[in-house]
């Protein structure tokens, strides 16, 4: 099968897929290693894929398209307009058109490609962009737009809010991240809503998992947040570990993600409120080296307050690291599933009650490592997300040769 898949792709995601040497590419629209884990795995299946994103590093004007490509694999990077509003090039922004031009030239690119359907992730440009081709289609829900505006309220995110709606009302098949997206969605979208979780990528599927004795009396815990924003809510957390340290002062926090370098917004607020004994403020890493440091903590807390998935709590319960989320932070109780604790993340008591009732009950440690291990290699695994998303490509390929057949259906290009 032909499959074309549309997303926030970066070249470094891809690197290994593509004969150009990437330092040549485009940086395309990175943030989403999930799309090249999808890609990973249906080459391996024996699938001929063709990639479509966006870069902000090519010019609009003239206009410059590129293209790569390797084994069973091409990529188009589309340009993307620099600014929101403002204009650039004799153009508008990006959003006075509802990203018009991009979604135009990453249509185009799709019908060259001969596909079979079209996988697009996330509800905006390019699920926007897929439903215009008038190929088969597949459009993948990420986030609830209304809450991500909500978090956000800017007339960039009002834009985007009203695109996802013309998804919603337009897409022939859809499928959500969790059910918590499915059920959040569902009542903007004109059909049914399949739900097929993230695939975790396959460097975190072959790291060993950690079965580190836990020390009760040192215990390590992590966050890996990206962002000092209301919805990470990272400061219940670190006032939770401080009255964590009362019980077990030599207890000790690790923080990954961006405003929590040192010297950064995290380390600012701690340091402000006395809360920052024990806490070791290590920012961004690269992918690996998060891993690698993230299999040697006992737990992993994630006070966010809503996530449609949580790729940080998957990726952690892979490590064999059980997780402490919000017990009602959207889809995070289900991806947790009996791979750790829920608590009020709004509450540092009730936060650092988890901490102490997770690490210091050898036999609830146990339990939930060993459900978090069992949990994310069951449901997780790229190979059983891609096992669903192949019969959905089947059905929605099958159901348009029907048309073809039946109806003297054809696709013309607009």
């Amino acid at each position: 099968m032909k499959i074309g898949i549309a997303g926030p792709i970066g070249t470094e995601s891809i690197a290994g897929f593509v004969a150009e040497d990437p330092a040549r590419l485009p940086h395309g629209y990175g943030g989403a290693p999930l799309v090249s884990t999808l890609i990973g795995e249906l080459l391996a299946r024996g699938h001929t894929v063709a990639a479509f994103t966006t870069s902000s590093d090519l010019p609009i004007s003239p206009y410059a398209e590129v293209v790569a490509q390797g084994d069973r694999f091409r990529i188009h990077y589309c340009p993307v307009r620099p600014h929101a509003f403002r204009p650039k090039f004799g153009k508008p922004g990006r959003a006075v058109d509802g990203f018009r031009i991009e979604r135009d030239a990453l249509r185009q690119a799709m019908l060259s490609e001969g596909l079979d359907l079209i996988h697009a992730h996330w509800a905006y440009e390019f699920a926007l962009a897929a439903i215009a081709s008038g190929l088969p289609h597949v459009i993948t829900c990420h986030d609830v737009p209304r809450a991500v505006l909500r978090y956000m309220p800017n007339g960039y995110r009002l834009v985007r809010y009203f695109m996802a709606r013309r998804v919603m009302a337009t897409a022939c098949t859809l499928t959500a991240v969790s059910p918590y997206l499915r059920d959040a969605i569902a009542g903007s979208a004109r059909v049914p809503i399949t739900v097929i979780p993230n695939p975790l990528p396959s460097e975190v599927m072959k790291h060993a998992p950690s079965r580190r004795m836990v020390d009760p009396l040192r215990p390590r815990l992590a966050m890996v947040l990206n962002g000092w924003g209301p919805l990470k809510n990272p400061q219940p957390a670190l006032i939770a570990f401080s009255l964590l340290r009362r019980r077990l002062p030599d207890a000790e926090l690790s923080l990954f993600g961006v405003d929590f370098e040192p010297g950064g917004r995290a380390q600012r607020w701690a340091d402000a409120r006395g809360v920052a004994a024990g806490v070791t403020f290590i920012g961004n890493l690269p992918y690996s080296q998060l891993l690698q440091a993230l299999s040697q903590e006992d737990a992993l807390v994630h006070p966010s307050l809503e996530e449609t998935f949580g790729m940080s709590v998957a990726e952690a319960m892979a490590l064999g690291v059980p997780v402490i989320g919000g017990s009602r932070s959207g889809a995070v109780p289900w991806v947790i599933g009996g791979g750790g604790l829920l608590a009020d993340v709004t509450s540092p008591q009730a936060i650092c009650e988890a901490m102490l009732g997770l690490l210091v009950e050898p036999a609830v440690y146990a339990r939930c490592r060993e459900t978090a291990l069992e949990r994310s290699r069951k449901i997780f695994s790229a190979g059983i997300v891609v096992n669903q998303y192949e019969q959905i490509y089947r059905d929605v390929v099958g159901r348009a040769a029907c048309h073809v057949h039946g109806a003297g259906w054809e696709v013309k290009e607009r």
